[in-house]
Formats: structure tokens, C-alpha cells, sequence
């Protein structure tokens, strides 16, 4: 069982085990909204993989980690934590970049920032940065982890259509809704495209959801899952509390 190279919001770490044990058999695993990855680098590989995000930093990252993670290692262990070097990439024009240096930027960004979302300089007075990106040899689990799996950037809608089949399985976990903090758009019209999209499939699909009574009016014709999740991305300890959120399943 892996962890993912990068945090990110949303990311599945405090439910991860509770989704594994609720994977159906399969033969090609989707994820349209992949993140972080949790989930994928928990489950032991099925035959056929495909992550696929609509965030274009954070997929390069990953193809690159794919492809070239011993160049991108090299130049991250000449790195350290601080608050100058976090604003240098912060403002860098990424078009003038190549596509390794986008991967190095993008990891170095949202391991170092705080909540993971890469916009503000992540500190603090009882714990120390964020290491891992700087050790060698960190990425090679992840690399081959990534060697046999399709790795896209389409819109889910897309990639749901597309890779669709009695033997599939898709594991969704779009933005919450009505929930701030994702830095891309996805409310009401996004969420019912999604729900008609899976209404749809011949394969099989479990999404996480928060808890929320729109959300369990879409889905009144689903398996709907109750459970509680703690965490918080507040710094303050009295606003880190339990969570309500739903698993939500066509089997």
C-alpha cells in the first residue's frame, strides 16, 4: 500500500480502507477525478488502470513521475523548504517550462504548501516541512506503481463514455458539493451531468459524496452508505470534527 507523492484536497487517506473493502470485482478500474490517488495506490493493481483529472499540472506530474521520476528527483534534492523558493515557483511562467521542470514545480508546490492546495507557504512551530520530495529513490514505488496504467486528462464525462464496459469499474470522487476550495467549478450542473453520465453505464461505480439532502435526492435510486470521517484542513484543533459523507454504489 502506497501514499501518494503529493497531498491534495479531498483526498481519500482517513477513508481509504473502507473503500477497498468495498471494490467489486473488475477487470479495467477508472478513476474520472483521480487527485491525489489514495484509493489507486492502496488496492493492489487490476488488470487494466486509468487515472484521469481535469487538472493538467497535476496529470503532467504524474506521466512525468511515469516516465523520467530519476530526473525529477535530481533536481528536487538540490530543493529545500522556504518560503523565497515557494513564491520563485510560485510565479514562474509555466509556459516556458518543459514539462519535467512543470512536474518539479508542481510537487514542490503543493508538498510545501498548506492543505496541499500550492497557493500559501505551509509552516508551522510543531512540525517540520514537508521531506519527502527531497529524499532520492522516493518516486520509484510510485513509477512503477504508474508503469501499466493509462494515464489521461479529459473531462469525466469523457472518460466514463470511453472506457465503459460490463467489466469496468469506476471510482468517483468529485468535488463536494456546494464545498469550497477545489480551485475549479463543479456545482449543481456538473453534478447532475455526472449522475445522468453514470446512470448510463454497463459497468459498476461507487462515488464519495458529502452528505449533503441534494445530493441523496439524485442518487434515492442507489445503494446510499452513511459514514463518518474526521478531518479538517483548519489549523485550529476545536474545528476538526467528524464528517458526515455518503458512499454511494450501483451493486
Amino acid at each position: 500500500m502506497l501514499k501518494p507523492p503529493i497531498p491534495r484536497m479531498g483526498g481519500k487517506s482517513k477513508l481509504r480502507k473502507t473503500i477497498l473493502e468495498r471494490i467489486p470485482e473488475h477487470t479495467c478500474y477508472i478513476e474520472p477525478f483521480f487527485g491525489a490517488g489514495w484509493v489507486y495506490f492502496g488496492k493492489e493493481p487490476s488488470k487494466v488502470e486509468v487515472i484521469n483529472d481535469i487538472d493538467k499540472e497535476l496529470i503532467n506530474m504524474f506521466r512525468m513521475i511515469k516516465h523520467h521520476a530519476p530526473e525529477i528527483e535530481r533536481m528536487l534534492q538540490y530543493n529545500f523548504s522556504g518560503r523565497d523558493m515557494f513564491e520563485e515557483y510560485k510565479h514562474c511562467t509555466v509556459e516556458y517550462l518543459t514539462e519535467i521542470q512543470r512536474a518539479v514545480r508542481f510537487l514542490y508546490l503543493i508538498s510545501q504548501s498548506f492543505a496541499g492546495k500550492g497557493s500559501t507557504y505551509g509552516y508551522g512551530t510543531n512540525k517540520i516541512p514537508s521531506p519527502q520530495i527531497f529524499y532520492k529513490g522516493v518516486l520509484e514505488d510510485i513509477k512503477n506503481r504508474l508503469r501499466n496504467t493509462y494515464v489521461e486528462n479529459k473531462s469525466f464525462e469523457d472518460i466514463i463514455k470511453r472506457y465503459d464496459r460490463p467489466h469496468s469499474f469506476f471510482f468517483c470522487d468529485p468535488p463536494y458539493f456546494e464545498t469550497a476550495g477545489y480551485g475549479s467549478v463543479f456545482g449543481e450542473e456538473e453534478h447532475l451531468l455526472l449522475r445522468d453520465t453514470l446512470c448510463q453505464i454497463k459497468g459498476k461505480f461507487m462515488m464519495t459524496i458529502n452528505n449533503h439532502p441534494k445530493v441523496r435526492e439524485w442518487y434515492k435510486d442507489f445503494k446510499i452508505e452513511e459514514v463518518q470521517v474526521a478531518y479538517s484542513i483548519a489549523k485550529e484543533q476545536k474545528a476538526r470534527k467528524a464528517y458526515g459523507e455518503l458512499i454511494l454504489t450501483n451493486y
